[in-house]
């Protein structure tokens, strides 16, 4: 069992005054058996109208609200501690929708080839870490190069990009084979900016593989939300009445206790 103690904060920017504001943030960090929140702070500028805690269709936890008035600046902090316990992982059952491609991991010719030249083993844990090690192998971290548009196959092809992508290939990957498998967005320890890796379904169990660092996810990654790619996890969503250029600023911080 570990304590860790996390924050994260965005602060947009608007070139041009906005107004008419909703959000969605999916910036709440999951309460589970294995992942018990200790302390949690939310602090939203400028404050919104109407907000409120909520969860979405794969029982996420949300945070919904609005504001009205003109703005050029929008900025938003969680911070908390909180206690991560892998062997209370709970068993379950994966609902259909992770065994089958999603819009961002639908297969591709290249994702065949990729699957085809890989070994492949009656484990899936051993088929979990021949994948995470295959990917992380194959493919370039490289920003700039991908979007959140960026299919699965589209990075396979160029063999670079970020987290996400990588997250994409191994989700695709893994339906090809039916195995069940889930897009997982959150934090690792340490500093920068948001992660994403993947929980494939074994066992009667979800276990966490991190292609981009090819290693198993334990005890110091922070989960926020899952889904079946990242359209489901957008960790900031929203819509507002303006005409202006955006730029945005991410900051987080994971440290053990």
């Amino acid at each position: 069992m570990r304590k860790i103690k996390f924050i994260y904060t965005t602060e947009n920017r608007y070139s041009e005054a906005v107004r008419e504001h909703d959000f969605l943030l999916r910036c709440i960090p999951q309460d589970t058996p294995e992942q018990k929140i200790c302390s949690l702070k939310l602090e939203i500028s400028p404050r919104p109208f109407g907000a409120n805690y909520g969860r979405d269709s794969f029982g996420n936890r949300t945070y919904t609200g609005r504001i009205p008035e003109e703005h050029k600046i929008f900025h938003y902090t969680v911070s908390g501690i909180v206690e991560r316990d892998d062997e209370k992982i709970p068993e379950s059952r994966p609902i259909p929708c992770f065994s089958y491609p999603s819009l961002l991991t639908q297969p591709s010719p290249v994702l065949y080839q990729l699957k085809d030249s890989f070994p492949s083993s009656e484990n899936i844990s051993e088929e979990g870490d021949i994948l995470c090690d295959r990917i992380y192998h194959y493919m370039t971290y490289q920003t700039g190069v991908t979007n959140v548009r960026t299919t699965a196959g589209e990075a396979a092809q160029n063999k670079t990009g970020v987290c996400q992508d990588y997250a994409h290939i191994f989700l695709a990957l893994c339906r090809m084979m039916k195995i069940p498998a889930r897009y997982v967005s959150g934090l690792p320890v340490g500093e920068g900016a948001s992660h994403a890796w993947v929980e494939i379904w074994f066992d009667g169990k979800w276990h966490g593989y991190d292609p981009t660092r090819n290693c198993h996810v334990d005890e110091t990654y922070l989960r926020f939300c899952t889904g079946r790619d990242f359209h489901d996890c957008p960790i900031e969503a929203g819509v507002f009445w303006g005409n202006c250029i955006q730029n945005q600023k991410v900051y987080t911080k994971v440290e053990i206790l």
